[in-house]
C-alpha cells in the first residue's frame, strides 16, 4: 500500500500536528506500508526543518515544493507530485493547495482522508469548500466534540473519530513541594494559545505561591512580549523559557513537572496536553468548547477554569498545596491516556482506516486540471495567503493583527466582569 502524505516545512515548527505526522507516518512505514511525504518547503535557505529530518531518517520518501505565491501553481505541484508517485491513499495536512489538489484527485478516483485537528476556522472552510464526501474523501476528528460540531453544521455524516495519540512513558513524575514546578508547551503566540493570559496566569501563581517555578517550552512571534511581561513583574527567577526543544527534551521537563497550563481560546484535543497527562502531569486547561473535556474531567484527571487568570493560578495553588489531590489527578490523568489515546491504540485505528480506502482506490493517473472544483468558489480564508505575492509578509501581519486583537478581547471581557 503507497500512502502520500503531505505538509509544510518550517525550521521553528513545534507544532502537535507535526509531532502527530511523525509519529503516524513511521508507523504505517513500521507496518509495510510505502510513505512518502510532500512539503510546502517554508524553510530559509540553509534551514532544515525537525519534520524533514525524524522522516529522512525513518527512510520516508520526501518532496519539496517551495511556495509560488499562487494558489493555482500550488495546486498544480501538488497534483505533479501525485502524479509522479501514485499513492493508493492521500493525507493532506494544514495548507489550502493540498486540500484542494486531494478534493481533484479525490474526483479522479484517489481517495483522501480530511483529518480535522482543531476548531480553527481554516478547517472548517476546508469542510464546507472542500467537502471529503462530494469529492471522494473521508473525514477523520480528533474529538467527539469536533464530530459533533461537524454534524451540526450540516457536515460529512460518515465521519469517523480517530485521536492524536501520544506514546506512554515508561516513568511518571512525582510530587514536589520544592519547588512545584508548571510548564507550558506549545507556539508562544497570542492568536489561539493566549500566551500573554498564560504568562499572567504563571504570575499571579507564583506570586501567590513560592513553591512554584514555571518553564515555558516552545517559541513565536509573542515570546519577547511574554519575557518582558516576567521581567516587569521581577520573576525572571522563576519562569523561565526553554525555547523549542526536541521530543527527548520536552520529555525530560514533563517528567520533572507537576503541572501544565493552557489556557488557549480554541483548540482540538492537544498532543502538548496529551503528553503531559501520560506523564502524570496534572492538568489546568482553560474550559473551552473542544475535544479537552474528553479528557480533563474536573477534579478528577485535572482542573477547569475560566480565563480570569486569578482562577488558573488559584488551581495551581490548590494543587501544589494538596499532594493526596495531586496525586490521585496525576494517577488518574495518566490512566485515561494510556487507555484510551495511546499510540498503538489510535495507531491501530488509522492503519484500519488507510486499509479500508485502499480498497476504494482507483485513481486515474495522470490527473489534470481542476475536475468540478473552482477557486474562486473557495472559502476567504482558504485563499487568504494568497493575497499577497511576499506570503512572509502576510503571514507576520497576520500574526500582529491576531496579536492586537486576542489583547483587545481580554481588556473588553475584563472590562465587562461584574464588579465586586
Amino acid at each position: 500500500m503507497r500512502i502520500a502524505f503531505a505538509h509544510y516545512s518550517s525550521a521553528d515548527d513545534i507544532s502537535g500536528v507535526t509531532s502527530w505526522l511523525i509519529q503516524l507516518a513511521l508507523y504505517l512505514k513500521g507496518e509495510g506500508c510505502s510513505v512518502a511525504i510532500l512539503l510546502l518547503d517554508l524553510c530559509e535557505p540553509g534551514e532544515t526543518s525537525p519534520l524533514e529530518l525524524a522522516l529522512r531518517q525513518g527512510g520516508i520518501e520526501i518532496f519539496k515544493s517551495p511556495p509560488t505565491g499562487s494558489l493555482h501553481k500550488d495546486v498544480n505541484a501538488t497534483l505533479a507530485f501525485l502524479n509522479t508517485w501514485r499513492p493508493d491513499v492521500f493525507l493532506p495536512q494544514c495548507k489550502a493547495p493540498h486540500f484542494v489538489a486531494a478534493a481533484i484527485a479525490g474526483r479522479c478516483g484517489l481517495p483522501w482522508g480530511f483529518t480535522l485537528h482543531s476548531d480553527d476556522p481554516d478547517y472548517w472552510a476546508i469542510a464546507e469548500s472542500l467537502s471529503p464526501q462530494k469529492h471522494g474523501g473521508q473525514t477523520i476528528c480528533i474529538s467527539k466534540h469536533i464530530q459533533a460540531e461537524l454534524s451540526k453544521k450540516g457536515g460529512e455524516s460518515q465521519a469517523v473519530v480517530i485521536p492524536c495519540g501520544v506514546s506512554i512513558p515508561a516513568t511518571t513524575t512525582h510530587y514536589s513541594t520544592h519547588p512545584f514546578r508548571v510548564v507550558y508547551s506549545g507556539r508562544l503566540w497570542e492568536h489561539q494559545k493566549r500566551a500573554s493570559l498564560v504568562v499572567e496566569s504563571l504570575i499571579r501563581a507564583c506570586q501567590r505561591s513560592e513553591a512554584i517555578k514555571a518553564t515555558l517550552i516552545g517559541d513565536g512571534y509573542s515570546r519577547q512580549a511574554c519575557e518582558q511581561q516576567v521581567l516587569d513583574a521581577g520573576l525572571a527567577d522563576r519562569i523561565s523559557f526553554s525555547g523549542r526543544l526536541p521530543f527527548a527534551g520536552v520529555q525530560k521537563i514533563l517528567l520533572q513537572s507537576q503541572a501544565i497550563l493552557l489556557m488557549s481560546d480554541f483548540e482540538g484535543l492537544p498532543v502538548a496536553l496529551l503528553e503531559a497527562m501520560a506523564a502524570g502531569v496534572v492538568p489546568v486547561v482553560r474550559a473551552i468548547p473542544s475535544g479537552i473535556p474528553e479528557v480533563v474531567r474536573h477534579r478528577d484527571t485535572g482542573l477547569l477554569v475560566s480565563d480570569d487568570p486569578e482562577q488558573a493560578a488559584a488551581a495551581l495553588g490548590l494543587l501544589a498545596d494538596d499532594p493526596a489531590f495531586w496525586q490521585r489527578c496525576s494517577a488518574a490523568s495518566r490512566q485515561l491516556v494510556k487507555e484510551r489515546f495511546s499510540s498503538d491504540h489510535c495507531h491501530r485505528q488509522w492503519l484500519a482506516l488507510v486499509r479500508q480506502l485502499q480498497a476504494t482506490s482507483k485513481p486515474h493517473f495522470p490527473i489534470k486540471g481542476l475536475h468540478g472544483v473552482r477557486l474562486s468558489k473557495l472559502s476567504p480564508l482558504l485563499k487568504a495567503g494568497y493575497r499577497r505575492s511576499l506570503p512572509w509578509d502576510s503571514l507576520r501581519l497576520r500574526q500582529r493583527f491576531s496579536t492586537r486583537l486576542a489583547k483587545l478581547k481580554g481588556l473588553v471581557k475584563e472590562q465587562l466582569k461584574p464588579q465586586a
